[in-house]
Formats: structure tokens, sequence, C-alpha cells
């Protein structure tokens, strides 16, 4: 009987045990309860990316999606592993986590040091979140190994216990008068012609979509009072004069062998125009932006406020 007992015992134990471990494996590979679609998983990491992240706001995957303030994540896996070597990290797994972790540390050539540290206000994705997002960036140019990723999450910070305080403008503002300053195409100068949000307005600088999500107030105030201190690559401006004299200042399209395409502002009208190799005498890169340094001067305090405070609604 007692023999009996102990077999019975030890096979619930094991039973135990065994469904612990399955529990535990379907948690990891985020298996359970949303089909692939929670816990670290290529399939969250992706919707985190497209979502809560805020990624997209500033990277794009090939085709899909338009950001230009970083690097396009396409074939992200294979490249990590080529800076690994150049920097010394013993693979590219590490290299993406310390892009994460520290974005400063690795910044790629040609783009700014502007990618928060995400699991700081505003975005604060947890652990887990920033996990499933490495599995999924695996998938950029290679394969997932949930595994290997589950070995650097000490050295991933949880989200930040930071309470976040509402910012409060200095004066008494609605977003939705904000809007209306921003899409207010009667004014000579006005933020829908140079930006798009939401699909709407031009795609002459940086699209606003989402900003609310990834970026300060301090930040916003400071873009629009000094345009010039930090230009978002890709929308540099070219300084540009022709063998017949007319100089052109503007925003540089494209550039290649054949010809060069300028974004210029005409009485506050943007307008294409194309240059070939043999027309220009000077070319130069300049340190201003195109978006005007003097919105202080041609907004109302109650205007300028109201804009970020709507800019800060888009989440």
């Amino acid at each position: 009987m007692r023999s009996f007992l102990n077999a019975v015992v030890f096979t619930v134990a094991v039973v135990g045990f065994f469904i612990y471990v399955c529990m535990y494996v379907t948690g990891l590979s985020g298996g359970g309860g949303g089909g692939g679609a929670t816990g670290v998983s290529p399939e969250a990491g992706e919707k985190i990316f497209w979502g809560d992240g805020q990624c997209h706001t500033c990277h794009r995957i090939g085709t899909s999606g338009s950001a230009t303030r970083g690097p396009d994540q396409e074939g992200l896996a294979a490249r990590a592993e080529e800076r690994a070597k150049e920097t010394g990290l013993g693979s590219g797994l590490e290299y993406m986590v310390e892009s994460i972790v520290n974005p400063s540390s690795h910044v790629v050539e040609g783009f700014d040091d502007i990618m928060p540290k995400v699991y700081d206000p505003p975005i604060m994705l947890d652990r887990e979140k920033i996990l499933a997002v490495l599995t999924y960036l695996q998938t950029l140019g290679g394969e997932p190994d949930i595994d290997a990723v589950a070995k650097f999450k000490d050295k991933i910070p949880e989200a930040s216990k930071t309470k976040v305080v509402p910012w409060v403008p200095p004066i008494e503002v609605d977003p939705k008068e904000g809007e209306a300053v921003f899409f207010d195409e009667t004014r000579d100068v006005t933020c829908s012609k140079c930006h798009v949000l939401n699909g709407k307005g031009s795609k002459v600088g940086p699209d606003l979509t989402g900003i609310g999500a990834v970026q300060t107030p301090q930040y916003l105030i400071e873009s629009v009072l000094k345009p010039s201190d930090v230009i978002v690559k890709g929308f540099e401006t070219m300084y540009l004069m022709t063998n017949d004299g007319m100089a052109y200042n503007g925003l540089l399209v494209s550039q290649d062998e054949e010809e060069v395409v300028l974004m210029v502002d005409e009485d506050g009208v943007m307008a294409e125009y194309v240059f070939y190799p043999d027309e220009i005498a000077q070319m130069q890169k300049q340190d201003v932006s195109i978006m005007p340094g003097n919105l202080s001067e041609m907004l109302t305090t109650k205007e300028f406020y109201g804009i970020i405070s709507f800019l800060l609604s888009q989440k």
C-alpha cells in the first residue's frame, strides 16, 4: 500500500512539474492566451514595434512605414552582426540590446542622437515588451532565438516607476484650437504645409504622426523655437548655385549622379526644382533648417502653446 501511495505521489509530482515547464515555455514564447501575440515572441514584438513601442515613428522597415528619423531596419539582424564585430561585442544581439538600453552608445553614422530610452517616459516599455521587440528585430535578416534573448533579461532595465506628471502650459489652451492653427492653410506659414499628421498635410518636413508618444514637451517647444538646433536626418537643407548665378536654398529631396532635386519655398508654396550636374556651379549643405526660425513672432502665445498641446495629444 505504501509503495502504491509513493508511486502516486511521485507521478503527481512529475506531472505537476511537467505542467509548470509547459506553462513557463508557453509564456516565454508568447504561445498562450493571445495566439502568439503576447509574452516574448516575434509576433508580440512586431505588434509592439508598430504600436506601444512607437518604434515606427522613427524607423521604417523596407517599404513598410515612412519614418526617416532613424535607420531603416530592413536586414537589421545581419547588419548588427557586422557592427558587433566592429565594436568588439560578442554578437549582433548584444549590439541590439545595447542600442536599446543605451541608445547613445551606437549612433549610426548619418543620424542624430535622438532615440529615447524606451523604458523611460513617455514610452515606458516594460522588460518583457523590450525582449519581445528584440525577438522581432532578430527576424529582420535572421532567425529569432528566444533563449538567447532571454539571457539578456537582467541587462534590460524595468520600466521607469517615475510618476509622469502631465504637462501644463503656462496659460490655458485648448488642443483643438491648436489643431485648427496647425492645419490653417489661410496663414502665410502653417505647420501642415510642411508636416503630415495622421495622413493629413504635406510631407516636406518630418511626419509628426504619434509624436506625443515619443517626445517630451521640452523637445517640441525647442524644435519650434530653435528648428536649426536639431535637423532630422533626411530633411537637411542645401545651398545651390547654378552656372548662370542663380542661387537656391531648399530641402534636399534626392541626389544621384543624374540629378539633384530640391524643394524650395516660393512665397509660402513649396516647389520642386530639378538640377542637372552640368548646370551646377556650387552646392553645399546648410546648418539651417528649412523651418522658419521666427515662428514665435508669427504666432500668439496662445496659438504657440495650443499647437504644443495638440502635438502632445498625438499618441
